[in-house]
C-alpha cells in the first residue's frame, strides 16, 4: 500500500548531478522518490540556490539509461529541462518537484533511532543532516526525553542551516559534526511544526499518530485538536497525496469541508458544532 501511494503521489526527484548536453540543454539526474513525470510537464527546481525558485519544462527524459516518455518513483531519471535559468543555478542536493510540493523549509519534526554501540545523542547536538542528495549542517532538538541513548528511539526537531525540501516519510541520516561517523537515522513526520508548545502532551500524541503510514489517524487527531480547522492543502502536500487520494481521505475522516478564499479547511464534527454554538 505504501509503495503504491508513493507512485500515486506527486512527482519528486533528488538531484545528484547537473550538466549541459549538446542538443538537450541542461540535464539533471537523480532518483525519483515519488509520483510520475513525463515530457512536457512543468516542474519546479527548489530550494532556490540563487534568487527565486526555478520553473522549468521537461523537454525529454531518459529512464534507466534509455529514452522514455515517462518516469516514476524508484527509477533513475535524467531530465532535460528548459526555462529561464542557467546550469550554474542548479546544484546537487536540490529537488525537481511538482509545483504543489515546492515548500522550502529549515526545520522539521520526526523520529530517529540511535544505533546500538553509538554514544548518546544530546539535545541541540550539531550534526550533518543527509536527506535526499543533500548534506546540511544542523542541530537536533530532542522533544520527548533528555537525550537519546544507544538503541533508543525518540521524537526530535531538526533545525537546519539552510533551506531544503522534505515530506512526511522521507528518510534521513545524521552524522557527527566532523562527518566521521553516523550517529542516528530516522524519518520525517511533520514539515509544518509549531513554534510553541512543542513538548506538550497533545503535540507528542500527534507526532506519535504521524508514525502510522495511514494518514487517517494523524488527520483525525489533528482536526480534533484544531478548533479553527486544518488547512487541507498543507496536509495533502505534507503527506504527498494526489487529488483523488486526498478527497478519499477527507471522506474517510468524516470532515466538514469549508472554503476560505483559496484555502480549504477541514473540521471535526464536534469542533464545527462548537463553533456554531459560539456564533449563535
Amino acid at each position: 500500500g505504501t509503495a503504491r501511494a508513493w507512485v500515486q503521489g506527486r512527482f519528486r526527484l533528488a538531484i545528484d548531478r547537473c550538466f549541459s548536453l549538446a542538443g538537450a540543454g541542461t540535464v539533471v539526474t537523480g532518483t525519483a522518490h515519488s509520483g510520475r513525470v513525463g515530457a512536457g510537464d512543468t516542474v519546479i527546481v527548489s530550494p532556490p540556490g540563487r534568487g527565486e525558485q526555478i520553473r522549468a519544462r521537461v523537454r525529454s527524459l531518459h529512464v534507466q539509461d534509455r529514452p522514455a516518455q515517462q518516469g516514476q518513483a524508484g527509477e533513475r531519471c535524467a531530465l532535460a529541462l528548459v526555462g529561464d535559468f542557467e546550469k550554474r543555478d542548479i546544484e546537487r542536493g536540490m529537488w525537481v518537484v511538482d509545483p504543489a510540493l515546492a515548500i522550502p523549509l529549515r526545520r522539521f519534526q520526526g523520529e530517529l533511532r540511535v544505533p546500538a554501540g553509538q554514544g548518546a545523542l544530546r539535545h541541540l547536538q550539531t550534526v550533518h543532516v543527509h536527506l535526499g542528495a543533500e548534506d546540511i549542517m544542523g542541530r537536533v532538538a530532542v522533544l520527548d526525553c533528555a537525550e537519546v541513548g544507544a538503541g533508543e528511539t525518540a521524537l526530535v526537531e531538526i533545525l537546519l542551516e539552510r533551506d531544503t525540501l522534505a515530506l512526511r516519510g522521507d528518510r534521513f541520516v545524521l552524522r557527527d559534526a566532523g562527518a566521521q561517523r553516523s550517529v542516528a537515522g530516522g524519518r520525517v513526520l511533520d514539515i509544518f511544526p509549531p513554534t510553541r508548545h512543542k513538548r506538550s502532551a497533545e503535540r507528542l500524541a500527534l507526532l506519535a499518530a504521524m508514525r502510522d503510514d495511514d494518514p487517517l489517524p494523524a488527520l483525525s487527531l489533528q482536526v480534533a485538536q484544531a478548533s479553527a480547522g486544518v488547512d487541507l492543502a498543507r496536509f495533502a502536500a505534507a503527506w504527498n497525496l494526489a487529488a483523488a487520494e486526498a478527497e478519499a481521505l477527507w471522506s474517510r475522516a468524516g470532515l466538514t469541508l469549508i472554503r476560505d478564499g483559496e484555502s480549504r479547511l477541514g473540521f471535526a464534527g464536534a469542533s464545527w458544532t462548537a463553533l456554531e454554538q459560539r456564533l449563535l
